[in-house]
């Protein structure tokens, strides 16, 4: 059935916010930025009068993450807990952990955790908050 991975959407509350965190910080390419308001998209997600902003972007593996602002129907931030059922995390691969967190933590992101020795080894590991609440997960993956 499945063939293949496509992309992960994130719901945003400020698509300025999210495009500087995701494109100026973390460093994605922005490969398509666009609005729709067609029958289509009122279709597809089950609202009416919808007017989304989409904003695709591309790490440098291909991996594809598309930010998403409905304009017209309200969207709260919440808090979802790390043990809640649903999708609660994204992960990205960094090259050193240790940098990424002095960065991210000199531009004012909210950081979870310090950089630490996942428990099997292979890997040095953070969190931290998107401007959305979502969690992100920053792994470097050390050689074996």
């Amino acid at each position: 059935m499945v063939i293949g991975y496509r992309h992960t959407g994130i719901i945003v509350k400020n698509m300025e916010k999210s495009l500087y965190f995701y494109r100026d910080i973390l460093g994605l390419e922005v490969v398509q930025n666009y609005s729709d308001g067609t029958d289509y998209i009122n279709k597809i997600t089950g609202i009416t009068n919808a007017d989304v902003h989409m904003i695709k972007l591309k790490a440098k593996d291909g991996t594809i993450v598309e930010i998403l602002e409905y304009r017209n129907h309200p969207t709260e931030l919440m808090e979802q807990q790390i043990y809640n059922a649903g999708a609660c995390h994204i992960a990205f691969q960094v090259k050193d952990a240790n940098q990424t967190y002095n960065i991210l933590k000199d531009k004012g992101i909210t950081i979870i955790s310090q950089p630490i020795l996942s428990s099997e080894g292979i890997a040095k590991v953070f969190f931290c908050l998107d401007p959305n609440n979502v969690r992100i997960e920053l792994v470097e993956m050390l050689d074996a």
